[in-house]
């Protein structure tokens, strides 16, 4: 039987076709309708619309077809179609006016109010959402199949919850707290108590409240906090994340980390200082990676900055024997002052002096960096790391 999540696997792999295939091969139209909009999203084309249009006109039951409706509108809300998914929202809420039994239209409500959270529609997906509580609260004393429907809509309104960015996710917490609660559900509903105080923490101490907790090694929960930070903190974070992983011997979770924090930095308005992201590049050459501080080279603005960390990294690449890459990387070094004591170096085979600590710079740059690590002084990248008391004038405090 083919599963959702067998399309996905051709969607990851950007095989349009192929992803097309599985989905049309589900047999229920329900389960095909959702992993058709999946495809819709990743390839929003006609052909994969009409065959969402056709696999509705399948769904005969009025339950099947409210949860259909909201299905097919949410989908056109992801191709930036409003209009019309507005209408089938509409006529999904409709036809779930229509259901007699209190259990089951409470728990079609569960279901469209999901897809009212994946179209970005929060506040109207909590009222859905309260609503479909109180009706299957109402249902527990005539049926156990109501206790069972009131705790997958309680675990579907926090899943939502743990998908949302912003402060609205406190309120989908909160209400799935008080169901477990309600249940007699304790472990369940103490668990968001805590997770909704560390929310609160994030939003009121911002990045530090995050550092805390990645420091204290609860990585999985650091990683759920960090979306509720501003863009800049959210990319830094990031950044020191995959740091973490790489440190803790996870490359791929660390490259990962690394690439979705780089989306980040290229495509929102908002960016961390141009000193936090050579701390962090420093950080990585510490541990012996090359090419993160060179990507983060070319995010950073400053001139004078972008320059001694490509220094630093052109000089790691020759210790480490590649000769050619690190002409390559001295040669495209903006700042003059660096570029020629970089080429020195590398043409008179001296950047063993550097790392002992002969300065890139003429000893005029600004002082005072991010510290790093609690207060630590930001590391200068390979150059600068075992710098003796004897350092020039452009030393952090």
């Amino acid at each position: 039987m083919i599963h959702v999540e067998a399309v996905e696997i051709y969607i990851t792999k950007g095989e349009y076709k192929g992803a097309l295939k599985r989905a049309l091969e589900i047999r229920g139209p329900i389960k095909r309708l959702l992993a058709l909009a999946e495809v819709l999203m990743a390839f929003p084309k006609a052909e994969v619309l009409n065959h969402i249009l056709r696999t509705l006109d399948e769904v005969k039951a009025t339950p099947e077809r409210a949860l259909a409706y909201s299905i097919v509108g949410r989908a056109l809300y992801s191709i930036n179609r409003d209009r019309e998914a507005e209408k089938y929202l509409e006529t999904s809420l409709a036809e779930a006016e229509r259901i007699s039994s209190p259990r089951l239209k409470g728990e079609v409500l569960g279901g469209i109010a999901r897809n009212f959270v994946l179209s970005d529609r929060y506040s109207d997906a909590l009222k859905l959402f309260q609503e479909s509580i109180n009706l299957l609260q109402l249902s527990r004393g005539f049926s156990s199949v109501a206790l069972s429907s009131l705790i997958k809509v309680a675990r579907i309104i926090e899943r939502s919850g743990d998908e949302i960015t912003n402060e609205i996710a406190l309120e989908f917490y909160s209400l799935a707290r008080d169901v477990y609660s309600s249940i007699q559900f304790s472990v369940q509903a103490q668990h968001l108590a805590e997770r909704i105080e560390l929310i609160r923490e994030v939003l009121k101490r911002g990045k530090a409240a995050v550092d805390e907790i990645l420091e204290k090694g609860d990585v999985e929960i650091a990683m759920k906090l960090m979306r509720f930070l501003p863009l800049e903190s959210r990319a830094l974070a990031m950044l020191e994340l995959s740091y973490w992983f790489n440190l803790h011997e996870q490359p791929k979770l660390g490259r990962k980390v690394f690439d979705d924090a780089l989306e980040i930095l290229f495509v929102g308005k908002f960016r961390p200082r141009d000193r936090e992201l050579k701390g962090i590049a420093g950080r990585f050459l510490r541990i012996g990676l090359l090419e993160e501080p060179l990507i983060l080279a070319g995010t950073i603005k400053d001139v004078k900055l972008s320059s001694e960390l490509l220094g630093n990294v052109a000089l790691a690449y020759a210790r480490w024997g590649d000769k050619a890459k690190a002409r390559s990387i001295a040669e495209g070094i903006m700042d003059e002052s660096v570029k020629n004591r970089v080429l020195e170096a590398l043409g008179g085979e001296s950047y063993v002096g550097y790392e002992q600590g002969l300065p890139l710079t003429d000893g005029r740059e600004e002082c005072g960096a991010v510290p790093e690590d609690g207060g630590a002084r930001e590391i200068q990248g390979e150059v600068e790391q075992e710098r003796g008391p004897g350092a020039g004038e452009g030393d952090d405090p």
